[in-house]
């Protein structure tokens, strides 16, 4: 019954958060707000003691089957078509990311391993994950992660500017969604999500870097794939879950890792600015490479996570989908691969 209390009054305190930073239009505001209130409560000494794995297992599977959705047969068709393009921004992204993470760590006090988290190209979810499974000092993470997102999206409508109205070319080079594929039934989302379980799992037990997130995400695009099928959730569960890792980021938050937040601004801008500069550099050559428009391959080339860039682009009304074949790519390149040059680093 005391776990039961303690476990409703954290998701409580962590829902106000969400509502708080819903209100104040914060990116995330589902993970960042509840990571923010129960940090405060941590802080303060009230948090209650609980078992938390249950809950980061459970939230880190279904972020997997979340992320997993974009990989089904229309993505493999569409990422074949354009291979060479998303392969070439995900290495540069990748190659990006550790010169930004090197040069944090050379300026800051701050850890090797949470440099490397907090100033990567992946998105706020996915390296908070990471961050978590290696001991790094999250709220530095959320603040440089959080802080990258912000300034991109402000920037990129007014940088695309520099294109001078040019249009992206027709054919061969521009993307369409125009493979039609069935949606899951009742029997496929059980079986989907005992994938998804097992895959977690399974990767959890053989401590791959944020193994639960990534072994669900593989096993749910695999199914996609192998069922010729593709599914959606409601946006409530997404919800539920990221204040489900926002409850247990919250408590890693100590009043020492807070105040050193005050000491990184400086570095923080700078390596910001290094990673605007490397990818509009990016933006600019696949650009050159494949006729699309500045503005497209800006948020091709964005180092935020999917969700952000590809509700920014339907709200701009720039092509979302060809930007969510790129930041699909991206992530998946970051959560498989990045992981391993980290731990390989420090």
């Amino acid at each position: 019954m005391e776990q039961l209390f303690g476990l409703v009054s954290v998701f409580t305190v962590g829902t106000i958060g969400f509502l708080l930073f819903k209100i104040a239009r914060v990116p995330n505001p589902a993970l960042l707000g509840a990571m923010f209130t129960t940090g405060v409560l941590n802080i303060a000494g009230l948090y209650p003691v609980l078992t938390l794995w249950p809950i980061s297992f459970t939230a880190n599977v279904v972020i997997g089957i979340m992320l997993g959705r974009q990989i089904d047969n229309n993505f493999l068709k569409k990422v074949k078509s354009v291979s060479l393009y998303v392969v070439s921004m995900a290495v540069g992204l990748i190659v990006l990311s550790l010169i930004c993470g090197f040069t944090f760590y050379k300026l800051t006090d701050v850890s090797l391993k949470t440099s490397l988290v907090a100033t990567s190209a992946g998105g706020i979810t996915e390296m908070l994950i990471f961050g978590m499974s290696i001991d790094a000092d999250l709220p530095v993470v959320a603040c440089l992660q959080l802080f990258r997102v912000v300034i991109f999206l402000t920037l990129i409508p007014f940088i695309s500017t520099l294109d001078k109205g040019k249009t992206s070319s027709a054919e061969p080079h521009g993307i369409t969604n125009d493979y039609i594929t069935a949606c899951f039934d009742t029997k496929d989302y059980f079986l989907m999500i005992i994938f998804a379980f097992v895959g977690g799992g399974i990767a959890a037990y053989m401590d791959i870097p944020t193994g639960a997130m990534l072994g669900a995400m593989l096993s749910a695009g695999f199914f996609s794939v192998i069922s010729k099928k593709t599914y959606c959730y409601d946006t409530k569960i997404r919800i539920a879950a990221q204040i489900g890792l926002g409850v247990v980021m919250g408590q890693r938050m100590t009043y020492s890792i807070v105040t050193q937040l005050s000491s990184i601004l400086l570095p923080a801008l700078a390596t910001t600015a290094v990673m605007l500069a490397g990818s509009v550099f990016l933006a600019y050559v696949l650009h050159k490479m494949s006729g699309l428009d500045m503005l497209t391959c800006l948020l091709c080339a964005a180092p935020a996570g999917l969700s952000q860039i590809t509700v920014f682009a339907e709200e701009i009304g720039a092509d979302s989908f060809t930007a969510s074949i790129f930041h699909t790519v991206r992530i998946v390149s970051i959560v498989t691969i990045y992981p391993w040059i980290v731990l390989w680093a420090i």
